[in-house]
């Protein structure tokens, strides 16, 4: 524990206490060793729970799934983590802002919140057959 300076081997064993003579005389370092996580995986997801009492990650899951099914491993090739960092410099001031990240799914239709709608979506649906709608007044030049 880099807070603590508590330190384990890759055992998982408790090998030194800071101020252990002092102020940890009676401590049993066996008794002290990481909690054991079980760990289970989902559709590439890793899951790891400390309660040895839970469900098993499939039930805990449950009507959960079919949301997961919708957005992962949907073709042959499974689900594919893009590595690394894409940052944007956009030259506006605190509205933008608001407006994007703390807003309502006021845009879900048309814009970024679109993945969600679009894995509900039956998976025979060529995505060439789809348009964005383009009636309404935010459509329409000012």
């Amino acid at each position: 524990c880099s807070y603590h300076g508590w330190a384990y081997d890759t055992a998982g064993n408790l090998v030194n206490v800071p101020y252990e003579a002092e102020s940890f005389a009676c401590l049993n370092k066996k008794e002290w060793s990481p909690l054991k996580a079980r760990v289970e995986t989902y559709k590439g997801l890793i899951f790891a729970n400390w309660d040895e009492n839970a469900v098993d990650l499939d039930t805990y899951l449950g009507e959960a799934k079919f949301y997961m099914d919708h957005m992962l491993d949907r073709t042959e090739a499974g689900t594919e983590a893009i590595p690394g960092v894409q940052k944007w410099v956009i030259p506006c001031n605190w509205k933008f802002a608001a407006e994007q990240f703390c807003s309502d799914m006021y845009h879900a239709g048309t814009t970024s919140h679109l993945s969600g709608i679009l894995a509900g979506l039956p998976e025979d649906l060529e995505m060439a057959d789809l348009a964005p709608p383009t009636v309404g007044k935010q459509y329409r030049a000012s």
